[in-house]
């Protein structure tokens, strides 16, 4: 009989201790989601100001801000085609403090396009939300004449066109080439840090067409400073209804931008619940929607786990795809 309580008391004490122990492993993480953000947050924007990642990275840092209590501050780290500011988050602490506001191509198409990747773009990151998708245009400048696909690969064939993208290996780089297969034309290109001198560029007159995100081009297309002529996706976008697609002219062609946020891999799942959360409520007023899809995207939302499925899909069709490109970044 002794034996049977001195068995029960010790059973007792087991299972007193081991939820002692569940508590003490939880508390950081309950701490951590009852206070967290306790202090600004960095957001890296890995192109220059002015782009389209910088835009959506605004957008957002503004709504989490409110949404949140502290400031999430802007910060950008353009170059080697988004792949200098993306490193930098992957060597950051994960701590929820340095955030990645991205396009796809520093995640999918570097690690695909080096033969010595900086980074590992899908196992250094944690995944957050996949905002939005945003599709190439073809825009010509103001000394080009022509009015639309067929006369520009008409023009093409008589002098070497010259085409920026915003770095080597991102989709605006993938749409010019893919162009150039379908057209039967060579062009030269011209890759920058980003779309912002992309645009400046073909403004001044100094390179000849671009298939840079919709998001960038939108303002200079409505302005008439510069002439849309066929957009890089399957359907016409809401935007700019009276540009037919490519695929319409002749010459398929079906590249785009994701933007998405991201963190250092190892964030506690509890710190990107908060920002999943706050992120999907802040994109889920009329408003907000309006003002971004104004720009020309288009909303996807996608959760952590269809963004990281998303990206390893992604990721393994540019290997495909680069077998007949060919693309290398070294």
């Amino acid at each position: 009989m002794q034996n049977e309580e001195k068995d029960k008391r010790e059973i007792t004490m087991k299972k007193i201790l081991q939820a002692v122990l569940l508590i003490m492993a939880l508390a950081p993480l309950l701490a951590t989601a009852q206070t967290y953000p306790d202090k600004p947050v960095k957001m890296i924007v890995p192109y220059p100001a002015g782009g389209p990642a910088d835009q959506i990275a605004r957008e957002l840092a503004n709504g989490l801000s409110q949404a949140l209590g502290q400031t999430f501050v802007i910060e950008t780290k353009g170059g080697g085609s988004g792949s200098i500011g993306t490193g930098y988050v992957a060597k950051a602490a994960p701590d929820g403090y340095t955030l990645l506001a991205s396009a796809g191509a520093p995640h999918t198409a570097v690690p695909v396009f080096s033969s010595n990747p900086p980074y590992d773009g899908i196992k250094e990151f944690s995944p957050i939300l996949m905002m939005i998708d945003v599709p190439n245009v073809m825009v010509i400048g103001p000394h080009i004449k022509a009015t639309n696909v067929k006369e520009f690969i008409e023009l093409a064939k008589t002098k070497v066109m010259t085409y920026g993208s915003s770095g080597t290996g991102s989709s605006t780089h993938i749409a010019g080439e893919i162009f150039q297969i379908e057209a039967k034309i060579k062009m030269t290109h011209v890759p920058y840090k980003g779309a912002t001198p992309v645009v400046n560029d073909m403004l001044g007159g100094h390179v000849d067409v671009s298939f840079l995100n919709l998001s960038a081009m939108l303002p200079h297309i409505k302005s008439g400073k510069l002439r849309a002529i066929g957009l890089s996706s399957q359907t016409r976008a809401k935007a700019l209804p009276e540009v037919p697609t490519l695929g319409e002219q002749g010459v398929p062609n079906d590249t785009g931008s994701w933007y998405g946020l991201l963190a250092p891999a190892g964030t506690p799942a509890n710190v990107v619940r908060v920002l999943y959360d706050a992120s999907v409520k802040y994109f889920s007023q009329p408003e907000v929607r309006a003002r971004v899809e104004a720009t020309g995207s288009e909303f996807k939302m996608l959760n952590p786990q269809q963004f990281l499925a998303a990206m390893t899909k992604e990721k393994r069709q540019l290997a495909e795809l680069n077998k007949i490109l060919n693309i290398k970044m070294d």
